[in-house]
């Protein structure tokens, strides 16, 4: 995955984001501005959106392999990834962890989302060339734009999480697909 994040990043330093846009220190939820009134499905347990969440839409559902992902009252959210493709197909806003890339799956995940207002691929390992990911029907992609490379090569040696690097060396970054693109 890192070898896809440094050439993407590289493309899109060369050519732009074709189909879309880059927001610099973006986060990926605040750009799918999610409503009140809508149902969220999220394959991975992102802790810092289930807690935006729990309490502000109409239903949100975190597919996840491990239900001791989820604590306390968020246990009752927690779906099987057999129930993916349906819970994913009743969804308004679905969020996706990139490491679905990694895991694979993530073509079936897509087209289960189909029917999405907002398709979101968000994580560290989210940043692969943007144009791929439009034609298959993702609206954002939510990633971490390194600032500190000596740095992050420190934390990923010392095991850090995605959070640290957004937080010690380097920013949130969105590509949002624009609206005419496929």
């Amino acid at each position: 995955m890192a070898a896809l994040n440094a050439l993407s990043a590289r493309a899109v330093d060369l050519h732009g984001v074709p189909g879309g846009r880059i927001m610099p220190g973006a986060d990926a939820l605040d750009a799918a501005n999610v409503q009140s009134e809508e149902t969220v499905a999220m394959v991975g347990a992102f802790t810092p959106f289930i807690k935006a969440l729990k309490t502000t839409v109409r239903q949100l559902w975190v597919i996840d392999k491990h239900p001791g992902a989820l604590r306390g009252d968020e246990v009752e959210l927690w779906r099987p990834p057999q129930e993916a493709a349906s819970t994913l197909s009743h969804a308004d806003v679905v969020v996706i962890t990139g490491s679905a890339l990694v895991e694979g799956g993530l073509a079936g995940l897509l087209d289960a989302a189909a029917n999405a207002r907002c398709v979101v691929l968000a994580g560290p390992t989210a940043s692969p060339w943007p144009p791929t990911f439009f034609a298959r029907g993702v609206h954002i992609l939510g990633g971490v734009q390194i600032t500190d490379g000596p740095g992050a090569m420190r934390l990923v040696g010392e095991g850090a999480s995605g959070y640290l690097l957004f937080s010690q060396v380097g920013r949130k970054v969105c590509v949002i697909r624009e609206p005419d693109s496929p």
